[in-house]
């Protein structure tokens, strides 16, 4: 009856343990895209800010807006595979996204239709800050 008791005990443990280690990793994923990024020039050889789109990421949520129709769109990540992520967009085809992309550690997103991935950057100088439209 001891050694059942025991080993019922460090089963429960090794649950707990587990489950916990799980719950971790995966805020880990979440958060590291999190912040404001910045469309840039290209993806090489030196990314420039373009400013003339944004990304705000928070956790599993991405707002993409353009200075072209100063509106913005609120989407959903799905994390796929390890650095492989999907924009779920309320209307519209997904796009994907890999992090890092380059030297530079980039955000590389790509649409269905576009001929490649346009990249960004995360918002280092203020001048790079999305505008208030964008709604972050």
């Amino acid at each position: 009856m001891r050694k059942v008791t025991l080993l019922l005990l460090l089963l429960i443990s090794a649950c707990v343990l587990g489950c916990k280690g799980e719950k971790i990793a995966s805020e880990d994923n979440q958060t590291l895209l999190n912040g404001n990024w910045v469309l840039n020039y290209g993806c090489q050889p030196d990314p420039t800010p373009d400013r003339v789109a944004w990304l705000i990421i928070n956790n599993n949520t991405v707002i993409s807006c353009m200075q072209t129709t100063q509106s913005a769109v609120k989407g959903l990540i799905v994390k796929m595979s390890e650095g492989n992520y999907r924009f779920d967009w309320p209307q519209g085809p997904p796009s994907t996204a890999q992090y890092p992309v380059t030297q530079w550690s980039l955000l590389g997103v790509s649409s269905p239709g576009s001929s490649g991935p346009n990249c960004y950057s995360r918002v280092i100088n203020p001048k790079n800050k999305p505008p208030a439209y964008c709604g972050g």
